[in-house]
This record gives C-alpha cells, structure tokens and sequence, in this order.
C-alpha cells in the first residue's frame, strides 16, 4: 500500500438554521487506474497508516474546525485504531476530532460489551463519538441504547430509505425525536431537494448534509 494512493474527500455538514459551515465529514478514497473511489476494503490499513492520512487531510482544514472520521464496528473496537487517532487528537488540539460508527457488518461478531468499552475509552481520551446512518443496517436502537450516555451526536441517512419516502419520514421523526429526548446533536444525511430542506425544518432539525449544501470533493 502506497500512502499516496490514499486520501480523504470532504463533505461539510452545515447549520441549517443559518446556512453556515458546522463540520467537515471525512470520506476515505483509493485511487485505482488514475480514479479517486471508495476502497473495497479497509483491512488492509494499519492504525498508523489510516491515522496518517486522518492527520493530513485535517492540517488542510481550517483549525477551529469539527472534523468527523467514520469507523465500522471492526475498527472502533480495535485498540490499536483509537490509540491512533487520540494521538492524532492530542498533537491537534486546535480541532475537534469525532468518530462516526457507521454501520457497515462486516463478518466478525462485534458484541455490545465491546463496542462499549471502546465508547468509554475514547469519549474519555477526548474524542467524540457520533453514530452514523442510525436505524439502518446494524445500527438500530437496541444496539446503539447502551452508549447514548457517551455519545454526542446522532445522524439519520435518508438516502438510505429511498424510495420508501414514508418509512423513511416515520424513522426520521423517531430519531430526530430520540436525539431531541436525549439532548444529543441530530444531523440529517442525504438531503438533496429544497424538499428535503422543508421536512428537516418542520421536524426542527437543525444540521444536514448532503448534495443539496455540497458533494463530496477533494480539497488536498
């Protein structure tokens, strides 16, 4: 693995309520035959490699900034991974560093014990923690209860439910509800129509993301 092949694009979250800039979400490229994509896996990454690139995509952001990493299950439970990324955090302390769990399943069983101890361990090294695309995949209520004591922000993908626009509206209003209730941060992912922007405003979501503020692009 070279590191050059490797970068972050960026796709800022914004405050709805002012149109303004709140956030940057990372999102890990590959670049394969000259094209920038997604990677096929993320196995291959050592903490240190991955928390590399984490470090340079963050020093070419504004400092002052919330930057947001995703993690699977996999890789937030890895010792090795947060102790990385907390190094990360402490040798810029001028950013505010969350992790998002997202909820890619990938083929090791990832017990609720352990994802809360890892939740414990970072949340008290400074990190912040964020649970990505709730109510989708593995990431569901039953699952996610036992660390909203530790957990700052919520983030509801509605891409994800597409083109179930009324079971994704009914799953939306419980957790903008669930995140109100429990006083966590709630931002609204895939918002791509001025559509979009009217339901998060009569749900009185006050954070989004997605094609309608900005793509995800390369800015390094």
């Amino acid at each position: 693995m070279k590191i050059e092949d490797y970068c972050f694009f960026r796709q800022t979250c914004y405050d709805i309520r002012y149109d303004m800039v709140e956030g940057y979400e990372l999102l890990m490229r590959e670049r394969v035959d000259g094209q920038w994509q997604v990677p096929k896996s993320f196995r291959l990454m050592t903490p240190e490699f991955f928390a590399t690139i984490v470090t340079d995509a963050m020093l070419h952001l504004p400092s002052k900034s919330q930057i947001m990493v995703n993690l699977d299950h996999d890789q937030f439970v890895d010792q090795g991974m947060l102790d990385a990324l907390i190094d990360v955090h402490r040798k810029l302390p001028d950013y505010s560093l969350t992790l998002e769990l997202t909820e890619r399943d990938n083929t090791k069983t990832i017990m609720d014990v352990e994802l809360l101890k890892s939740a414990i361990y970072a949340t008290s090294k400074g990190l912040l923690l964020s649970f990505d695309d709730v109510g989708s995949g593995v990431n569901q209520f039953e699952i996610l209860k036992p660390l909203f004591p530790y957990v700052a922000e919520l983030k509801f993908a509605l891409q994800n439910f597409e083109p179930e626009i009324n079971v994704a509206y009914n799953k939306l209003a419980f957790w903008s509800q669930t995140a109100n209730y429990l006083d966590k941060k709630f931002v609204l992912e895939g918002m791509e129509t001025r559509e979009d922007v009217i339901i998060a405003q009569q749900l009185d979501i006050k954070y989004g993301q997605g094609f309608y503020y900005d793509r995800p692009q390369k800015f390094y």
